[in-house]
């Protein structure tokens, strides 16, 4: 649904020359300018439906769009490189504007539950139902467009918070879809319309929980995937006269990967010789990703 081959390479033509950090920032301006189109024609809908779950949307989009501006924002200070007092650069900012999305996304998921409570015990009819689903629909196409895009960036770039504003518009999409069922529905059953509401604002608080996941992970500098890992050991093994790896540490800050490696090399050699050795692992490894920060130490085998 959102991984089309061709589509897919069209995006990699259009974007070869743009590196991480571009993509990343762009990803972010678009989810501003989405999340601001979508709160008017909502807010327009929602007047003239009196839908709780439309508000319920409109209010995701509203929070959407802050979220969105302050990761912007998130982003190019941690494209900011080191100084003396953040030696190893400023990347795990994205992390912690990711706390605050899932803040934001867990707050709308209650906001959403409670107003169908407090509707619960008195539905009012939904107006102009026509309108709204055609106002919905809109926004349906113009989320999924959005998500579409934000998780090709986040495969480029591994980007926390291009992951977090992906979730967070994966759920503004799935109630999209909710209140496109309640519109429809509700000339039926009174109640639809909230039970729809509440179930989008069930999975709004799942999604919270997937951000602060992923932010977690960031911060608290949690090893890469298995599947990386064994590439960057294989790619360590690759280079001649390396005998063993004896440590090899790696962790995520941002859109930048840390490998740190002690790997062991013939007791007989050089010094100069055992700097060569590393210094071609570290052109092998730099090879795997566009940001990274690697480290290699070499010491006799065995010791």
């Amino acid at each position: 649904m959102f991984n089309i081959k061709f589509i897919d390479k069209t995006l990699d033509k259009c974007f070869s020359k743009s590196n991480s950090v571009t993509l990343a920032k762009l990803s972010v301006s678009l989810g501003v300018i989405t999340s601001i189109f979508l709160v008017i024609i909502k807010l327009v809908a929602w007047f003239m439906t009196e839908s709780i779950s439309l508000q319920a949307s409109m209010t995701d989009s509203l929070l959407d769009a802050l979220v969105s501006f302050l990761g912007y924002h998130a982003l190019k200070y941690s494209d900011v490189k080191f100084d003396d007092d953040h030696n190893f650069g400023h990347e795990k900012v994205e992390g912690i504007v990711s706390i605050f999305q899932c803040l934001v996304i867990f707050y709308s998921g209650i906001m959403i539950l409670h107003e169908a409570y407090e509707a619960w015990s008195d539905p009012k009819p939904i107006q102009n139902t026509t309108i709204g689903i055609v106002i919905m629909l809109i926004s349906t196409i113009a989320v999924y467009q959005l998500i579409y895009f934000q998780k090709y960036v986040a495969r480029k770039t591994s980007s926390v918070l291009v992951k977090g504003d992906s979730l967070h518009y994966l759920s503004d999409f799935c109630m999209n879809l909710a209140v496109i069922g309640s519109l429809i529905l509700s000339s039926f059953l009174a109640h639809v319309d909230i039970i729809f509401g509440s179930v989008v604002g069930v999975y709004v608080l799942h999604s919270a929980y997937q951000v602060l996941r992923n932010a977690l992970v960031d911060l608290m500098d949690e090893a890469l995937p298995k599947n990386l890992r064994s590439k960057i050991e294989k790619e360590i093994k690759s280079v001649p006269d390396v005998k063993e790896i004896k440590v090899l540490r790696t962790r995520s800050a941002g859109m930048k990967k840390h490998i740190e490696a002690i790997i062991g090399v013939d007791h007989n050699i050089f010094l100069k010789h055992a700097d060569g050795i590393t210094k071609n692992v570290e052109k092998k490894l730099s090879k795997l990703f566009e940001k990274v920060d690697i480290l290699i130490k070499a010491e006799p085998k065995g010791k």
